[in-house]
């Protein structure tokens, strides 16, 4: 019979859930991370065996504000596949997260027996990419279509260099970056720089992680920001300066994550998920010879309304209105620290 814990308070969590595609966003640090950003509270459906070990798991995050009552396994994650072994396993640690009567949200894998349950439904479909580092990096690139490689060598033609670094106020000029591009390209709020700032200290510090810099002369011209779990590297975030992009700084920034990759002695540097709506992302990452796979959002049938829908269009209006060119971008900061959490 499953049991509900803290998953934080769970010594050997994190080895029940290695090995699972996307075992970072059910790791102990990620949740922490999550936990200390947005303070929520993390809990876990599981199973034990005679001995009190753990032998299956579902972690997930019970959110209660003005945009309705739910259950998200987990929030801001890229997906979630369950510690189990089969069906019958599911059934039984997603059966607290029923009986709670509220919506419920499942991100997970094509392969997961989440799918198979009837109670659910997929209300969206998303890509994933994956680039194995199996070879040497000329032998990887070997592997890219031709834009990419054209572009890391615009690239080096100008003069920008990429490298990890140690700086924390470098990650203040990463987050400005990040923060120009979900506004003025994609017209999203961004994450909160507290954030980024706890990745720091829980990944980057910890020597899980890195942040890589393409540098022009003393200018960040682009990056990205690499968290490690488990013998994979996560493309996590990444930016560049809009002056910089026709140098191809962004397709020169995937090279400098799978040389580091390859330094670490990582299998995979996982490009993360992608919605279907977004094409040219999708192209993007398609181009480095990545493995793709769905990934799918269930919600649970029937559950009961969680009477947060005009809650989530002013919230949707909210954020159309700062991310207008207009606003200055301290204040679409601002609103992304006040409003980004209801997007869990």
């Amino acid at each position: 019979m499953a049991e509900i814990v803290d998953p934080l308070l769970e010594p050997s969590w994190d080895a029940l859930v290695a090995g699972r595609p996307g075992a970072l966003f059910q790791s102990r640090d990620w949740m922490r991370v999550l936990a200390q950003t947005y303070d929520f509270d993390f809990r876990a459906s599981v199973e034990r065996n005679s001995s009190g070990a753990l032998t299956s798991g579902l972690p997930f995050c019970r959110i209660n504000d003005i945009c309705g009552e739910r259950i998200v396994t987990l929030p801001f994650s890229d997906f979630v596949v369950p510690a189990i072994a089969g069906d019958a396993e599911w059934r039984s640690l997603v059966q607290p997260l029923i009986d709670a009567g509220v919506q419920v949200k499942v991100q997970t894998s094509p392969d997961s027996d989440a799918l198979h349950d009837d109670r659910f439904s997929v209300a969206k479909t998303c890509r994933h990419h994956s680039i194995k580092l199996d070879a040497e990096i000329d032998e990887l690139v070997r592997r890219f279509r031709q834009q990419p490689r054209r572009n890391i060598r615009a690239s080096e033609a100008a003069g920008i260099t990429f490298r990890a670094v140690e700086d924390p106020a470098h990650l203040r000029a990463f987050f400005d970056l990040h923060l120009g591009v979900r506004k003025n390209r994609h017209q999203l709020l961004a994450q909160p720089f507290a954030l980024f700032e706890n990745l720091w200290k829980s990944f980057v510090e910890q020597d899980a992680g890195a942040l890589i810099l393409g540098f022009d002369g003393d200018v960040v011209a682009g990056g990205c920001l690499l968290l490690e779990f488990d013998g994979v590297l996560y493309y996590k975030f990444a930016a560049s300066h809009p002056q910089y992009r026709s140098s191809g700084v962004s397709h020169a920034a995937v090279h400098a994550s799978m040389i580091h990759g390859l330094e670490r002695g990582c299998s995979a540097l996982d490009l993360g998920r992608s919605d279907v709506d977004q094409p040219g992302l999708v192209d993007f990452k398609r181009r480095f010879g990545a493995e793709v796979s769905d990934l799918h959002t269930l919600t649970l049938k029937n559950s009961t309304p969680d009477h947060g829908g005009e809650a989530v269009w002013v919230v949707s209006e909210l954020t159309r209105l700062f991310v207008k060119q207009s606003v200055p971008d301290e204040l679409t900061e601002q609103a992304g620290d006040l409003l980004y959490r209801l997007f869990a």
